[in-house]
């Protein structure tokens, strides 16, 4: 996997667990996961949230992992955005879709719904609390759980709870057999700053393609 999918994948499951996603009808209330309350409660309160996301890619054969990081900033009901510091990168994702500015290439590729259906899927999950589920491993840390459906499987993903009850470390497979770790520090929660926020432009001498 590429470090920018790596950032990709970031993206999308932290911006599903922040709660980013299409809007639900009202469903009947259950109660809050305790992994995701203070989350919840700051992007109510604020309408935004931006975090650093850390996380190691691998370098060339015989070398240490890289260390990557990241401003991820989330709006609801379906915005999020990461600038990636050490490539340049930015990545949006919507509901309808989003960008991914990579200057090393000089490409815009346009990110089509189909790019975020993992994201979508977590946040109708815990939104609506149906097929959503968390299990306490310690203090401080679950696993979430979503059960399969006729079109995707059964998935999960650990979390770990810093300060204020908001995540530090998210923890999910990479589809491959091994673990994707992310650590998040540095949380506040700002007013939202719209749609305009979370949608790229391509820069002069950039080429604009879409991912197949």
């Amino acid at each position: 996997m590429s470090r920018t999918f790596h950032a990709v994948a970031a993206l999308a499951f932290v911006a599903a667990v922040l709660g980013a996603g299409p809007p639900v009808p009202e469903p009947p209330r259950t109660p809050a996961l305790e992994s995701t309350r203070a989350l919840a409660a700051g992007l109510k309160r604020t309408g935004r949230a931006e975090v650093t996301l850390a996380w190691d890619v691998a370098g060339m054969p015989g070398s240490s992992p890289q260390r990557m990081r990241g401003a991820l900033a989330v709006e609801p009901p379906d915005r999020a955005r990461l600038d990636v510091a050490r490539t340049g990168e930015r990545i949006t994702l919507r509901a309808d879709g989003g960008e991914w500015l990579q200057p090393a290439v000089h490409q815009l590729v346009i990110l089509k719904p189909r790019h975020s259906v993992g994201a979508m899927r977590w946040w109708r999950l815990l939104a609506d609390g149906v097929g959503a589920s968390e299990r306490k491993l310690a203090t401080g840390r679950y696993r979430l759980l979503v059960a399969a459906t006729a079109t995707s499987d059964a998935d999960s993903a650990d979390v770990s709870l810093g300060a204020g009850g908001l995540p530090e470390r998210l923890e999910l497979d990479d589809g491959a057999g091994g673990r994707l770790i992310y650590q998040l520090s540095g949380w506040k929660f700002t007013p939202a700053r719209g749609a305009a926020a979370f949608r790229i432009t391509a820069p002069p001498g950039t080429e604009t393609v879409e991912l197949p």
